[in-house]
């Protein structure tokens, strides 16, 4: 009796310790609702492990979280520096998404120029057809996303500079809050990834620009130029649940996840 009560205390603890296995993911924020759904997705082949997405970190608290063991997943969207490289850690781009201009869905415009945008950003246009204020919604003068936009023409590098000056501006530190003030302001208009529209299921509309919509399909022949590179940051030697996860998402259900969110694989 003892030894069956041994035993099956220990296969009790071995259990517990199997069902606590658990995957940290964090980082840019445009790419946490498509990681959810991935994790649920997971979870459902692998109901032993836990899928735990955290709010934005952005991509540069991801890598630096990363080599401390607090997360086991770091979402990026640029490649790692060489100075990051040396922390410990490795990544590789498991997709690309539209980097689009989105409104309210209840906004009437549904297409610009990259010209219209830097009008728009240095003041030069300050309404919409029918007269509601335009309010575009900046980012970190040195976030990944305003650097992006800076190199889309010479014409947007000035404007934002500009922009950055104007008074009175609504300024978002993370992507959700990005998503939330293009939602929420009337007459905003802000920069994110389709993926977070999609997978957020955001009551945005992703605009046509220079005659070219924002689709994967066009994305991934470069009819769309503008798109966010989607990198997975690990430590050297991942643990086995990240391995298995990494394989998930390079089957044929993580690939449908990823193109129904609006992804396409490079």
């Amino acid at each position: 009796m003892l030894a069956f009560a041994i035993l099956s205390s220990s296969m009790s603890l071995a259990g517990n310790a199997l069902a606590a296995a658990e995957i940290r993911i964090g980082g840019t924020g445009g790419a946490l609702g498509t990681m959810r759904l991935l994790g649920d997705a997971f979870s459902k082949q692998h109901a032993d492990i836990k899928v735990i997405v955290l709010p934005s970190l952005g991509t540069s608290g991801a890598i630096k979280a990363v080599p401390k063991g607090q997360l086991d997943v770091g979402l990026s969207s640029r490649p790692l520096t060489e100075d990051e490289v040396k922390l410990g850690v490795r990544s590789a781009e498991y997709a690309r998404t539209p980097l689009v201009f989105a409104v309210a869905t209840k906004t009437a415009v549904k297409s610009l120029t990259l010209a219209q945008m830097a009008d728009i950003y240095s003041g030069k246009t300050v309404n919409w057809p029918g007269g509601a204020q335009i309010r575009p919604v900046l980012r970190q003068a040195g976030d990944d996303t305003t650097r992006q936009l800076k190199l889309m023409s010479r014409e947007m590098d000035a404007a934002l500079t500009i922009a950055e000056q104007r008074e009175g501006m609504p300024f978002a530190t993370t992507d959700q809050e990005a998503a939330d003030k293009a939602e929420g302001i009337p007459g905003a208009i802000g920069v994110m990834t389709l993926s977070l529209i999609l997978s957020e299921g955001r009551d945005l509309r992703a605009l046509t620009l220079d005659g070219a919509d924002p689709t994967v399909a066009n994305g991934s022949t470069g009819k769309y130029p503008h798109a966010k590179r989607c990198f997975l940051v690990t430590k050297l030697e991942p643990s086995p649940e990240v391995r298995l996860f990494k394989s998930f998402m390079e089957s044929s259900a993580g690939r449908e996840v990823l193109i129904r969110t609006g992804h396409w694989i490079p």
